[in-house]
């Protein structure tokens, strides 16, 4: 039925005409999948709403009760997306906004439905939108409305549209159907009474049939894909969005049965929460978030998550770029606590994930998020490639990188010795924490911007490593005494660890990667102390060996024999007999013992048996005393 109120139409939505090839430029630019929804929730996120689900109905609506007859072939399986954040009359401007070919010179200008809420397009030919007091469906085409009318719009304070909203039932029972999913009242109490729905549900029906926008059809299968690709990166969805803390996936099926795919949650607690010192040169906090997915299975992910901006009169440039690009000189790091995540997953966000391609990925152990200049098809970060030298964005995106980004890493590295120290943390993920060169050496970028980092962090020389007394004490990199060099067994590790922890030694742990970094990064790597056979030695000398095992003993004997200067030796109380005591290195004949070989076994002098070295040393140790006895003749 086709209905004639004999009102005169409010224009909704209009356009001009040059708009159809500007939205098909944007579609083969744009990519259709997961990049839909994620521009739906960053929407949603700007308008302050907290919850965002989408639904995936497969039924079909009747047609005799419709606005007009057009509207009919639009009743079929619909995608739509709501959230708990109702539109301001801004928005209704700016999604009309969207619409026009104004939109060619800047397509950035125009607020939260810009090029994003235009992938749409991919699904649908009438989006339709029910928020606050409207209720509107858009025509670019403008086959539905009239001539030169993009759109329609309903009014819940108008008497004849609320008549109209009320009794032309098959026209809007598919939003009468999702408004008693997504809210407690239901429509007659929202339309009637409140003449305000507190929400926004955009409706967009599948599209069935080629268009002038598009000839992409929509099926279910690809609605399944398009969730499909959100699932899989459903426990990043959340972790750097401002407001929005639920996201689910719903799918309805043609008998009206109702199926929650998935549901992903964040929460912030509230121990751990750590701000800058007033005199950074950021304002910055940390503080953990909990993400919870639910599907078939439930999975909690808690993240260390680290916010920092550049101050105000910091860096110039940065500063007359921000107002210039109204961008926020920001950078967020989150990493994943309690799990060791394979870093070549890490990747970037800008606020959502970026697509899972190469030149997101960073190798890094946290994950990157900034407000960042994009290309065309919001893929891709612009970097000053050749191409791009002069492209503010691209600009934008190396400032940030080389002067808050580095600021974010030492916040959050610091930040986690803090929570560490007050047993928040554990260790482990302090030195998780660090970037490792081998992982990142083939990402020329991301190796020069750690490079940087770890510049940064060591010209401070604050405490940043792991006591090997205390793990939870830390101190800096010219106060510690670093573990030895070269390939060690772990017995005599254990031993050397014992020994200088015993006698008060600064000797601190730290994994391979640690290490890597301090030898390629560190300023003076030449100052710093290093366990060596000679070091040892000295230190042996000074304390003596009395309360050390005799396990112990010759481990560490091994060690220092390691670098054959046997001279220093003499004075230590480390030289074994077969008995298990040991004597002294001397000259003293009373401190003689017996080395046999195959030309003289032991065997020869019975009554002579303690005094021989023990027959089950390692190889390398006996070799070295024999080597020491040789040139002791």
């Amino acid at each position: 039925m086709e209905k004639d109120t004999g009102k005169q139409m409010t224009s909704f939505g209009a356009t001009a005409p040059p708009f159809i090839d500007y939205l098909k430029d944007i579609l083969r630019r744009y990519p259709d999948g997961g990049q839909i929804l994620k521009e739906l929730i960053q929407n949603a996120d700007d308008a302050q709403a907290t919850k965002v689900v989408f639904i995936h109905d497969e039924r079909s609506y009747g047609t005799e009760s419709l606005w007009t007859e057009e509207l009919g072939k639009y009743q079929g399986p619909a995608l739509y997306a709501y959230n708990n954040a109702a539109f301001t009359e801004d928005d209704w401007g700016g999604i009309q906004m969207a619409g026009r070919s104004v939109k060619r010179d800047d397509p950035n200008k125009v607020g939260r439905f810009g090029i994003g809420f235009n992938s749409v397009y991919h699904i649908t030919d009438v989006p339709s939108i029910f928020s606050s007091g409207h209720l509107g469906m858009m025509d670019p085409q403008e086959k539905i409305f009239g001539e030169r009318s993009g759109g329609f719009r309903w009014s819940l304070d108008d008497a004849e549209d609320q008549d109209v909203l009320m009794n032309m039932s098959d026209q809007f029972q598919p939003f009468r159907d999702i408004v008693s999913h997504v809210c407690e009242h239901g429509w007659s109490k929202v339309v009637m009474e409140d003449q305000h729905f507190r929400g926004t549900i955009f409706r967009f029906p599948l599209r069935s049939e080629a268009s002038e926008i598009s000839d992409n059809l929509y099926d279910s299968d690809k609605v399944i894909e398009l969730f499909d690709s959100f699932i899989a990166d459903a426990d990043l969805s959340l972790l750097f969005l401002k407001n929005v803390t639920s996201v689910s996936l719903l799918h309805i099926s043609e008998d009206g049965a109702v199926n929650t795919r998935l549901e992903v949650k964040s929460s912030v607690p509230t121990d751990g929460v750590l701000e800058s010192e007033e005199e950074s040169v950021t304002e910055g906090l940390t503080r953990f978030k909990v993400i919870t997915v639910s599907s078939e299975d439930q999975k909690e992910t808690k993240w260390l998550l680290t916010t920092c901006t550049m101050k105000e009169g910091v860096a110039e440039d940065l500063d007359l770029l921000t107002k210039k690009l109204s961008f926020l000189p920001q950078v967020d790091l989150a990493f994943p606590c309690g799990e060791k995540r394979d870093c070549s997953q890490s990747r970037l966000s800008c606020f959502l994930p970026l697509p899972n391609n190469e030149s997101n990925k960073t190798g890094l152990p946290v994950y990157v998020n900034a407000c960042f200049g994009l290309t065309d098809n919001r893929r891709h970060i612009k970097w000053q490639e050749e191409d791009q030298r002069h492209d503010e964005h691209a600009l934008w995106n190396e400032m940030l990188m080389k002067k808050v980004f580095p600021q974010a890493y030492i916040k959050i590295i610091q930040d986690a010795i803090k929570l560490a120290q007050n047993s928040i943390l554990p260790v482990s993920s302090v030195y998780n924490l660090w970037p490792d060169l081998t992982q990142i050496q083939h990402k020329e970028k991301w190796h020069a911007l750690t490079l940087d980092v770890f510049h940064h962090l060591f010209r401070q020389n604050v405490a940043i490593l792991s006591l090997a007394k205390d793990e939870r004490q830390f101190i800096s990199p010219s106060e510690a005494v670093f573990p030895c060099n070269g390939p060690t067994s772990t017995n005599i590790l254990s031993a050397i660890k014992r020994a200088l922890v015993s006698c008060g030694e600064n000797l601190v742990t730290l994994p391979a990667s640690v290490a890597k970094a301090i030898n390629e990064a560190y300023p003076n790597p030449t100052t710093l102390k290093h366990v060596t056979p000679a070091f040892l030695r000295a230190i042996l000398h000074r304390t003596g060996v009395d309360n050390i095992t005799k396990d112990d003993k010759l481990s560490l004997l091994e060690y220092i024999l390691g670098d054959e200067q046997y001279k220093e030796l003499e004075g230590l109380h480390l030289l074994p007999l077969s008995d298990g005591s040991f004597r002294y290195f001397t000259y003293r004949e009373e401190d003689t013992a017996l080395i046999d070989s195959h030309e003289f076994p032991r065997v020869l002098l019975p009554f002579c048996k303690p005094f021989f070295i023990p027959h089950d040393l390692t190889p390398a140790c006996s070799a070295h005393l024999k080597e020491l006895a040789r040139r002791s003749k």
